[in-house]
């Protein structure tokens, strides 16, 4: 990682944050603050987190413009008006459906959100006139099995399609888990240790890329401030070591915590998997000029369109979820050119 972050492309800009009422969102946002943006636009669905990021943001930057909007990503006429009533020029877009589980059980609301969203957010960007524009991706997006890390995936490849003449640099993150943000697990191991266990671990041999929320901000402000010679879309993911046992995890934070706590093997969840991996056999990685860096671009072929996205929205919208989940790992498979997955 990088130890100079240029603060240039940042003051005297408008930066809009989407999902800036989420763990990453908020200090995200609080990073782009004391960098010195000109204004500073969090835009969240969730009115309640919404409402506290701003006022914090405000209490600690008394100087700074910062503005509230209440919209939902999914909503593509809304979210074009407010987005171009803001006119950001950086938009960070990190609003998504984030839970494994929960996504398998409601495919067609992780196509909304992560997919429909992402394209909702790049158009009202581009239409805004907004200079750069970055996703917030995940690592369950590389040989995805899950709905989530599937419609994350396509949401990259997607951008990478129809981003590449635009006059906008796009590009996207891939983030392993992010410890101590909401959802993940280290928080709920420490709630399961207050109520005196057990501990619930889903495998002995799990293992997750952990990054901290500082590396988390520290990857997009330094993929947003470095311009490659290559101006093709690309993702982007940082060297986060080996990655860590959730077992060893947990008795960790049991023996800090001085109790004696059961742990529970509860077993793997639909749609999780041991490990997860940074990159997959249809995409190129390079060392990019950022140490600890490193640059992804798919494969020529491996591409999405605006009439796939168009028929994932109508089926997510009307069809069956089984039904659902199958369309997004064939849009997948069809992309990439693999055999169907096996993971039904």
């Amino acid at each position: 990682m990088s130890q100079t972050r240029p603060a240039s492309y940042v003051r005297g800009k408008r930066v809009l944050v989407t999902g800036a009422a989420g763990s990453v969102g908020a200090a995200l946002s609080e990073r782009f603050a004391e960098l010195g943006c000109s204004g500073l636009i969090l835009l969240d669905h969730f009115d309640h987190g919404l409402l506290d990021v701003a006022e914090a943001i405000s209490k600690r930057h008394p100087n700074l413009q910062v503005v509230d909007l209440l919209c939902d990503v999914r909503d593509r006429e809304r979210l074009a008006s407010v987005m171009e009533r803001a006119a950001p020029d950086i938009v960070i877009h990190c609003a998504a459906l984030k839970h494994v589980h929960l996504g398998e059980r409601h495919p067609g609301e992780c196509v909304l959100t992560n997919l429909i969203g992402v394209r909702n957010a790049y158009e009202a960007a581009l239409e805004a006139g907004a200079e750069r524009f970055l996703l917030v991706s995940t690592d369950k997006a590389a040989a995805p099995v899950c709905v989530m890390g599937a419609t994350k995936r396509l949401a990259e490849l997607y951008l990478a399609n129809v981003a590449g003449d635009s006059a906008m640099q796009v590009k996207s993150v891939r983030f392993g888990n992010v410890m101590a943000s909401q959802g993940s697990v280290a928080p709920r191991f420490a709630a399961q240790i207050a109520a005196d266990g057990p501990l619930q671990v889903t495998h002995p041999q799990m293992k997750r890329f952990f990054m901290s929320s500082d590396e988390a901000v520290g990857l997009i402000v330094d993929v947003l401030a470095h311009d490659e010679a290559d101006t093709a879309v690309a993702s982007y993911f940082m060297d986060m070591g080996e990655p860590m046992s959730i077992l060893e995890l947990g008795r960790k934070m049991i023996a800090e915590s001085g109790r004696d706590i059961a742990i529970e093997f509860i077993g793997l969840r639909p749609g999780e998997r041991l490990e997860e991996q940074l990159f997959d056999e249809f995409e190129m990685v390079t060392e990019s000029a950022l140490r600890g860096i490193y640059r992804l671009t798919p494969n020529a072929s491996s591409l999405i369109g605006h009439d796939d996205i168009a028929e994932l929205e109508q089926m997510a919208r009307v069809m069956d979820d089984a039904v659902v989940r199958q369309r997004v790992f064939a849009k997948v498979d069809g992309a990439l050119g693999r055999q169907l997955s096996a993971v039904g």
